[in-house]
């Protein structure tokens, strides 16, 4: 898509626009901030992020340099300085909801935020899925955003959160779009128009639904969002320090075959080494100085997930190929946002997916790492609001 620096820029609201149809792009930032695209002479630092747990799990192993206690103190002294702030009420919001269970027994936990009095009868239902190693409560930020102006449906993806524990051959993202499918049909009417947002390993089980359930595309789902997400090419991408992107998955693989045979004393281990968890959590999660507390709900979420669980589905990521999926995507409208320093999937898997699906709108936020629904949220939201908006129109139409 040509050579150097250029920028993805929202498209204006033209309500004409096809969804294929790359139209002018504006800035969608509450703040005004430059986005842009990397160079493409960065390219080398292909091929996706197997996950923040294992990382952590490797560097719990031995890895841990000296020079993390420098940087906890340093991000200490500036996270105290921040801790005045409000403090949000994570895993506050709450809502009822189907209990759906799998073919393979399965239950997974969903919860269905109703629209309130107000909500127009005619918006779109927005279904949040969300990544490895998280549960519903990571998408805190947008849940309020949509609560009450809309139905949102959420679901903790199997053995995630309180959802129940899968046997790991079936811990593959072709399982999980065979489970977003039973909650849209435990959650919604036949003809209750969706719109699908996923985050990593949500936007993976987007695409695999969108390839195994062509039909459904452009009549019951009318909208997509993928967030800090890859469409395939998973295999050498190293988060470890010191480690290559050609060794890390070696290592990988024998480290977390360990630590499922030893569950009790890693999860030990992760318990007792809290200064070295902050740091990590913190370099792996986000891309800038955040509040001490949105590191403690992202480690909070990451330390419910067993060990044995990260290990099930890391062969997932290395299968993953969503690159069949973007034909059928690009017929209905889309989002596309990334963070210029996620170091779990780096910024050029959403380049890709960028170039895959032309009509979407796109954001790179240039000092956001992978949690980005947390740590730009306002951002973030401004472009799902732009992506339901259009979705709406289309459907009205």
């Amino acid at each position: 898509m040509g050579g150097g620096l250029w920028h993805h820029r929202l498209r204006d609201r033209d309500q004409d626009r096809c969804p294929g149809t790359p139209g002018d792009r504006r800035v969608g930032h509450p703040r005004p901030r430059r986005l842009t695209r990397v160079s493409p002479a960065r390219g080398s630092r292909l091929a996706q992020g197997i996950g923040l747990v294992t990382g952590i799990a490797a560097l719990t192993a031995g890895a841990v340099a000296t020079g993390w206690e420098l940087e906890r103190r340093v991000v200490g002294q500036k996270l105290a300085k921040r801790r005045e702030l409000p403090a949000e009420a994570f895993f506050t919001l709450r809502a009822p909801g189907p209990e759906v269970v799998t073919p393979d027994g399965v239950r997974l936990h969903v919860e269905v935020d109703e629209p309130g009095p107000d909500a127009d009868p005619e918006a779109v239902t927005v279904v949040l899925v969300h990544g490895y190693v998280l549960s519903l409560h990571c998408w805190h930020f947008q849940r309020k955003h949509f609560r009450g102006s809309r139905k949102v449906v959420l679901y903790d993806q199997r053995s995630h959160g309180r959802s129940s524990r899968s046997k790991p051959r079936f811990c593959r993202i072709s399982q999980l779009a065979k489970d977003l499918k039973r909650v849209l049909d435990a959650t919604t009417e036949p003809d209750e128009k969706v719109v699908l947002i996923g985050h990593s390993m949500g936007g993976m089980t987007i695409q695999q639904f969108a390839r195994q359930y062509p039909k459904l595309i452009g009549t019951k789902v009318v909208g997509a969002g993928l967030l800090a997400t890859s469409s395939g090419n998973l295999a050498q991408h190293s988060i470890v320090p010191g480690i290559s992107g050609e060794l890390f998955p070696r290592l990988a693989e024998p480290i977390l075959s360990v630590t499922n045979r030893i569950p009790a004393l890693i999860e030990r281990s992760r318990r007792v080494s809290t200064d070295v968890s902050f740091v990590i959590t913190r370099r792996m999660g986000y891309g800038s100085q955040v509040p001490a507390e949105y590191v403690d709900f992202l480690s909070e979420m990451v330390a419910s997930t067993p060990m044995e669980v990260v290990a099930d589905f890391y062969p997932a990521f290395a299968e993953f190929d969503g690159r069949r999926s973007m034909p059928v995507l690009s017929r209905i409208e889309t989002a596309v946002i990334g963070g210029e320093k996620d170091s779990i999937v780096p910024v050029e898997h959403t380049d890709r997916i960028i170039e895959q699906l032309p009509g979407a709108d796109s954001l790179i936020v240039p000092d956001s790492g992978h949690m980005g629904i947390v740590e730009h949220h306002q951002a973030y939201n401004e472009v799902l609001d732009h992506l339901v908006e259009r979705a709406e129109r289309k459907h009205a139409g």
